[in-house]
């Protein structure tokens, strides 16, 4: 009985068909699952070997290609196609002017500048400050620009981020304490902070504040560039600018009366460089005009010996023909000249001897007549 209803069963279920449907239906689904499986392939294929490896340099820009990690080539311009990762991995870099920014500055913010300045001393670790070769403390904010040349110098020269365009990657110890930031922008400050350090450390706070802030900040630069050059990570410093540099807020009012005594010096030093210039120039202006003035009575004087000279050598020649007649002449002339400012004469010739002569003299003479009067007139 047993094995007859065992014979039996299988009968009754192929003859039922109970599974059939769900056969079927698992079929199919495994068919259209198939099939979206090949399109995925394809559509893959097709990325990979199309878009995926595609890529267009944008203006200021440099891409790197790294065929598995490694540096293969960069490019500047146009449309490029590799093999897609992880065959080749694509990194864009900035070749643009980039600004960068150093801070030697403390933390204590002085909101009211007429009030006395509030606040602790300043403590290391906390507060970043510079300390100058006569042992001066001061603060100071810097910038500089930078240009990368050479990409490929700077992204192996560098502990770049896996993107560059980006900021520095912060780093943590394997205990999870934070260490700081790591990468190209964080090796640039700390470059330029090793430079304002060395150079503050070798000049007077009066240089840095007032007199030579310009050397100061030539020196920095100069020092910076040097240092990044050597470290030959295709970078070209563009400019160092030292935006503000000034003493500590609690000896702030001493540095500007300082100041302003040094302006008030500079003051005075100017209006008595300007008093000498007007003084100097008063007397070129006396000096040309005596000069002139002596010029032209030497030219008088040499004008009158010569003439005399020649009314000299004139009468001399006349004087070696006829002598007599020359003092004779000589003797007229001079005389008419001391009489014609005379206006009374009187000639008295030689009476002789045993005679004598009689003068006579009108106490109240006649006016003199106007030769120049009309004859009514003179009536």
């Amino acid at each position: 009985m047993d094995n007859s209803l065992n014979k039996q069963e299988p009968e009754k279920f192929d003859n039922y068909g109970q599974y059939d449907a769900g056969l079927k239906s698992l079929v199919k689904s495994l068919q259209v699952s198939f099939f979206i499986l090949v399109l995925v392939i394809i559509g893959m294929l097709v990325y990979f070997f199309t878009f995926g490896g595609y890529f267009t340099v944008q203006p200021q820009e440099s891409i790197i290609v790294l065929k598995f990690g490694k540096y293969l080539d960069s490019f500047d311009k146009d449309w490029h196609w590799f093999f897609p990762y992880p065959v080749n991995s694509f990194v864009r870099i900035k070749t643009n002017s980039q600004l960068l920014t150093v801070d030697f500055r403390s933390s204590q913010v002085q909101l009211d500048p007429t009030q006395p300045p509030q606040g602790d001393s300043l403590e290391p670790g906390r507060d970043r400050y510079l300390m100058t070769a006569d042992a001066n403390i001061i603060h100071a904010s810097w910038n500089f620009n930078y240009r990368i040349d050479n990409p490929k110098k700077y992204y192996e020269a560098f502990l770049c981020p896996e993107d560059p365009q980006l900021n520095d990657e912060f780093m943590n110890a394997p205990d999870g304490t934070p260490i700081g930031t790591r990468g190209p922008q964080t090796a640039l400050k700390n470059m330029l902070q090793s430079a304002v350090i060395t150079v503050t450390a070798s000049l007077p706070v009066d240089s840095i504040l007032y007199t030579n802030k310009t050397a100061y900040r030539e020196q920095v630069e100069k020092l910076f560039k040097k240092m990044v050059l050597g470290c030959d990570g295709g970078i070209t410093i563009e400019s160092v600018t030292l935006n503000n540099v000034e003493a500590p807020l609690k000896t702030k009012a001493a540095f500007e009366e300082v100041t302003a005594a040094n302006q008030t010096k500079s003051i005075l030093i100017d209006k008595a460089n300007e008093y000498r210039v007007k003084e100097e120039n008063n007397v070129v202006a006396q000096q040309a005009e005596i000069m002139a003035a002596a010029e032209t009575y030497r030219k008088q004087v040499v004008s009158e010996v010569k003439a005399e000279n020649i009314y000299f050598e004139q009468i001399y020649k006349e004087y070696v023909i006829s002598p007599n007649t020359v003092l004779m002449a000589l003797y007229n002339y001079t005389l008419s000249d001391v009489l014609e400012s005379i206006d009374e004469k009187f000639i008295l010739g030689s009476a002789g001897e045993g005679k004598t002569q009689e003068i006579r003299i009108k106490i109240n003479p006649e006016p003199k007549r106007d030769n120049k009067q009309t004859p009514t007139e003179g009536q």
